[in-house]
């Protein structure tokens, strides 16, 4: 029996999921703020206060949307 490709496409989605992750927290935490997920929402917690990020359209890339959110928010 042949092995199906998009199985192995959805385990590499899910780890480069997890890598923007860890890039989001990271960009994150070189400014000492804080990223907080309330209602399918992100949240950034700066010194001057919370601010809502983004509230990401498609489960399947939320830490791509919010990387690029990110990058922009702080130019980096």
């Amino acid at each position: 029996m042949r092995r199906r490709y998009s199985i192995e496409k959805a385990e590499w989605s899910e780890t480069r999921e997890k890598k923007y992750q860890q890039d989001c927290r990271d960009i994150v935490f070189k400014f000492d703020d804080e990223l907080l997920q309330q209602d399918h929402a992100i949240y950034l917690n700066r010194k001057e206060g919370q601010t809502m990020v983004i509230k990401p359209l498609n489960q399947k890339t939320f830490w791509y949307e919010i990387w690029l959110k990110l990058k922009d928010f702080y130019n980096t």
